[in-house]
């Protein structure tokens, strides 16, 4: 399997070799065609003088004379080889002294033939040297011709000025290659470092050592990575953290009922020890600590359903004022031994689609967090009113409150913050569950010393 580093560095050494090559080609190309051009354009010239010049002489009588004055004057102002031809393309006065009488065949005597242009670039017959070529007709005023005038240029000279340009080519693109190689292999470690350095911090939480800390070089992806990676580690420890907790809370919960139910059975197996009396408060203890045992089985059982998405609603169209009323007949004895007042205004509400047990589930859990929390002589009071075709109730007492550092925190799973009260940690995450797969919302206000308002939203059927 192919390293990230290599796959970076391999991909940015094609982009790079490619680039140079197309740019280079491209430039080569531009430079090879401007010296053609140019060389062409210099022959055109001469050759429109040549044909200037047999313009003006062109009365006299020995032509073949008159040619040779051609060749010969043209000689002086230029270094092209000139040659004058035939309409038949046999060659009649050469500056270089080829044999007249030799026939030429080349594109541009057979375009100039034709009154057209072209170039001819390329070996001829008699040299050895790479040549360009152009002709045109020679017509005097009265638009006769029975002469071509070819000039031809070397382009040896040219080809080995490019040819030393290809040279410099490659090795300015080589150069250019290792240098901005070298500068990949910067940037690829740059990016790459980094990751190994996460990836091996990942390795180290996998093994459960969540204090080991991702560093952080850059404030770029892989920065906002080695954050996320610490944050989670943060987020892990916090949530052992809470579980230890929870574990040692139920433990605690399970403790003391089971405590309690323990020792009375042993002393109420010692019947000669206690009256009757005493008997009766035994059992009632008895029975009174297996329900708050039972309630927290099923708390427990209930988070674990709601933990696998086990939890199964039966929806029907409820009476919320009737289930409100019921809740608080089920709190008011506890309310009435801690000297708790109970204030509720419950009008008559709109039918709710809902769970009737998991909803009075939910009312029981908050009322009961309220005598909790809530000193005697204190008091609760319960709300519930329709706002937006929405059904809110709201349940507020004038307990201890909640410190600001712990309310966002409150409905987590497992946490309880600093209170030494009992209880699993779990009954405001199963409420919020509940309320949620019935579409509604919980809200929770609080000031610490002043009291707690839990608000629930519900829609109306």
């Amino acid at each position: 399997m192919k390293s990230l580093k290599t796959r970076l560095i391999g991909s940015h050494f094609i982009a790079i070799f490619l680039s140079i090559v197309i740019i280079e080609i491209l430039c080569f190309i531009s430079i090879k065609n401007y010296y053609y051009n140019t060389i062409e354009e210099t022959l055109k010239k001469q050759a429109q003088t040549s044909i200037n010049f047999f313009n003006k002489y062109s009365d006299k009588n020995n032509k073949d004379v008159f040619l040779e004055d051609i060749i010969e004057t043209l000689s002086y102002t230029t270094n092209a080889h000139i040659q004058i031809l035939s309409r038949d393309k046999v060659l009649v006065v050469d500056s270089l002294g080829i044999k007249a009488g030799t026939t030429l065949n080349y594109p541009d005597i057979n375009a100039a033939n034709e009154n057209k242009e072209t170039r001819f670039i390329g070996v001829p017959s008699y040299s050895k040297e790479k040549c360009m070529g152009v002709s045109y007709l020679l017509q005097n005023a009265t638009r006769n011709s029975s002469y071509i005038i070819r000039l031809e240029s070397s382009l040896k000279d040219v080809d080995n000025f490019l040819k030393n340009l290809i040279i410099i080519f490659i090795v300015i693109g080589f150069l250019v290659i290792v240098f901005i190689s070298l500068i990949s292999v910067l940037i690829s470690n740059s990016i790459i470092n980094p990751l190994n350095n996460i990836i091996t911090t990942a390795k180290e939480m996998a093994q459960g050592k969540f204090s080991v800390k991702a560093q952080k070089k850059y404030n770029d992806e892989v920065g906002t990575l080695a954050d996320t990676l610490n944050y989670m580690a943060k987020e892990i420890l916090k949530t052992d953290k809470l579980k230890n907790d929870f574990i040692s809370s139920v433990s605690h919960e399970l403790r003391t009922p089971l405590t309690a139910i323990k020792g009375w059975a042993l002393t109420l197996k010692r019947k000669e020890l206690i009256d009757e009396i005493k008997r009766e408060e035994g059992l009632n203890i008895i029975i009174e600590e297996s329900e708050r045992l039972t309630a927290l089985v099923e708390e427990l059982l209930d988070f674990s359903r709601f933990q696998s998405n086990r939890i199964t609603l039966n929806i029907e169209d409820l009476n919320l004022s009737e289930l409100l009323h019921n809740a608080l007949n089920e709190i008011q004895p506890r309310a009435n031994r801690s000297n708790i007042i109970i204030i509720s205004y419950i009008p008559t509400l709109p039918l709710v689609k809902g769970d009737k047990n998991r909803l009075k589930q939910v009312f029981i859990n908050i009322l009961d967090n309220s005598l909790k929390f809530t000193k005697s002589g204190g008091s609760i009071t319960l709300k519930a009113f329709l706002e937006n075709e929405n059904v809110k109730v709201s349940i507020e007492d004038s307990g201890i409150g909640i410190e600001p550092e712990h309310l966002p925190h409150i409905l987590k799973k497992f946490y309880k913050g600093d209170t030494k009260k009992s209880g699993s940690g779990i009954g405001l995450a199963i409420c919020e569950e509940i309320i949620k797969l019935h579409n509604g919302s919980l809200e929770i206000e609080s000031t610490l010393g002043v009291g707690t308002v839990v608000t629930i939203i519900l829609k109306g059927a």
